[in-house]
C-alpha cells in the first residue's frame, strides 16, 4: 500500500514539477502565453493594421496601396508587392 501512495506522490510531484518549467521556458523565450493572431497584430483602435500578403510587412488600412480580388481587398506595402500579387 505504501508503494502505491509513493507512485501517486511522484506522479502529482512530476507533473507540477513539468508545469513550473514549462511556464518559466515560457518567460525567459519572450513568447506571449496566448498567442497573438498573427493578421492582427496588437495596436491601437483607431488604426488598423493589414498585413501585406506579399512581403509580410503590417501597413496602415488608411494609407496602404490596396487590389480587390475575387471579392476581397488587400493591402499592400508598395506598388512593387502589389504588382508581384
Amino acid at each position: 500500500m505504501r508503494v502505491l501512495l509513493y507512485l501517486v506522490v511522484g506522479v502529482i510531484v512530476l507533473t507540477l514539477l513539468r508545469s513550473v518549467l514549462e511556464a518559466v521556458g515560457k518567460a525567459f523565450a519572450g513568447g506571449p502565453s496566448t498567442p497573438a493572431s498573427p493578421a492582427e497584430p496588437r495596436g491601437h483602435a483607431s488604426q488598423s493594421l493589414k498585413k501585406d500578403p506579399v512581403c509580410g510587412t503590417f501597413v496602415s488600412a488608411a494609407t496602404a496601396m490596396q487590389k480587390t480580388k475575387g471579392g476581397e481587398t488587400y493591402y499592400f506595402c508598395s506598388a512593387t508587392c502589389r504588382d508581384k500579387f
